[in-house]
């Protein structure tokens, strides 16, 4: 708040006022105000009889947007009171929603879009391929249809990037350790990066657990690796940090609309050429790109985004030019399980004594696998390919079987049917559940509820072991 007298005289100010009034011009109490940033008082005079306050911006950096309003105090004593409002945050959340509502909108209609064009590039594939078995068509031709496919293998592509964008694409996940996965990610990037870029990974030696699909979490830390490349010509640093994030739901989120919660921050920087302001908010659109024509599609960050999105996470961008560029992603995290206390020689070294263990699994391989180790163990092992055929060698052993390992997801009838039909018929059932699939939550608490275990593949020996052993020694 700013008071001014009828020469425009700075009789009164708050504290705030006067922090705000050192951004926007020189001022000082007794001394004579002439203007507000760009703005004389003279034109705030003219317009004090508006309502809506006037905004003004400072280029900064940092950039900082404030509204003034100006009212007349009338004619005793002083003449002017200006009330001065910092709207930065305010303006830069605006400009944030907006850009999710247009994101949002693009993608339904780039979703619509590639799905047609899918079945258009599927049709013209499949004729292509016709043609190209027939005996009668002459070596240039053939070599023109071969042309045509690998364009169509093309736009396939592009089709793929466009789902990620549109949150469209079939997402496979899993229980992922990120720390792992990008030390990996670091020798690919050798093959792609040139050596005048150095490439550094920080983090602290954690466990940093996420639910993600591994090739589109590959190919989000390509697509800005890639970028920062191009924005390095000359060489520089590309940066990924990996770091942990609690967040209560009284604290400033680092993101807007965070929500509260335990999170993976993961940060890829470059020391390039930075990105300009009057770009950064359109960084994410589909086919918006500054590169030369024939340099890119404009659906490498595009992609990003939709990803990172479709793994309920956020991702955000901070540049200046000349200063490089930082995204920052944020996905949520899964709880570090808890070790139990190692018990090697009751665990580990104990052997069944004959119990009668079926194992249904329609993997061949892992059902002979687990088999062998069950069978060196000391267990007598029957198999079954599926749940139906299951079903039968239960019955025609008349509940004696002691165990049954099973998998979740087999053809004809899966795990989950086979409990809920043994369940029924002997009670007493004692079951494990092995998976390779990610469960669902109504299966894990399903399975919680009714008391079953399952393990993850892959699984260690000693686990595998440790949960038979403790389900034959339970009453």
């Amino acid at each position: 708040m700013l008071v001014l007298d009828e020469d425009h005289n700075l009789v009164l100010v708050n504290s705030l006022g006067s922090e705000i009034l050192g951004m926007l011009g020189p001022g000082a109490l007794g001394e004579q105000l002439l203007h507000l940033g760009p703005l004389s008082i003279e034109e705030l005079i003219a317009r004090h009889e508006e309502p809506i306050p006037v905004e003004v911006s400072l280029p900064g950096p940092p950039r900082r947007t404030f509204e003034i309003q100006l009212r007349s105090l009338g004619t005793d004593g002083p003449q002017w009171i200006i009330t001065l409002r910092d709207v930065t945050q305010e303006r830069l959340n605006q400009t944030r929603t907006q850009m999710q509502e247009r994101l949002a909108t693009v993608g339904q209609l780039a979703a619509g879009i590639a799905h047609d064009f899918n079945n258009i590039m599927a049709a013209i594939l499949v004729y292509t391929d016709l043609l190209m078995r027939d005996l009668d068509i002459n070596p240039p031709a053939r070599e023109r249809l071969g042309v045509i496919q690998q364009q169509v293998q093309r736009a396939a592509s592009l089709i793929r990037q466009i789902l990620d964008f549109s949150r469209r694409s079939v997402m496979e996940q899993s229980t992922l350790d990120l720390l792992p996965f990008v030390k990996e990610l670091d020798k690919l990037l050798g093959r792609v990066l040139p050596e005048t870029i150095r490439l550094d990974l920080i983090y602290q030696p954690e466990t940093y657990l996420v639910n993600a699909d591994p090739t589109r979490l590959q190919q989000v830390f390509m697509n800005l690796a890639v970028n920062a490349r191009d924005a390095m010509p000359d060489g520089g640093l590309l940066r990924f940090e990996l770091g942990r994030l609690h967040l209560e739901p009284q604290d400033t989120p680092p993101v807007p609309y965070l929500p509260a919660g335990d999170w993976i921050h993961i940060t890829v920087a470059d020391t390039g050429k930075g990105i300009s302001a009057e770009v950064l908010p359109h960084i994410f659109e589909p086919f918006y790109t500054t590169k030369p024509v024939g340099q890119g599609t404009g659906l490498g960050l595009a992609q990003a985004y939709g990803i990172i999105k479709q793994h309920e996470g956020y991702i955000e961008v901070h540049s200046r030019v000349g200063e490089g560029a930082s995204f920052d992603i944020y996905l949520p995290a899964l709880p570090v399980p808890e070790l139990p206390a190692p018990e090697p020689e009751e665990a580990s070294g104990k052997n069944g004594q004959g119990e009668i263990i079926l194992v249904v699994e329609d993997d061949a391989v892992t059902r002979d696998a687990l088999q062998a180790l069950l069978e060196a163990q000391n267990y007598l092992v029957l198999t079954a390919s599926n749940g139906v055929e299951a079903l039968n060698v239960y019955e025609q052993h008349d509940n004696g079987i002691d165990l049954v390992i099973s998998d979740v997801v087999m053809p004809e009838m899966g795990g989950f049917a086979l409990y809920q039909q043994l369940r029924e018929r002997f009670p007493q059932l004692k079951m494990l559940f092995v998976t390779g699939h990610p469960l669902q939550e109504e299966n894990q608490t399903m399975l919680s509820e009714s008391g079953v275990s399952w393990l993850q593949k892959p699984f260690s020996v000693p686990d595998f072991s440790q949960a038979v052993q403790i389900l034959l020694s339970e009453g």
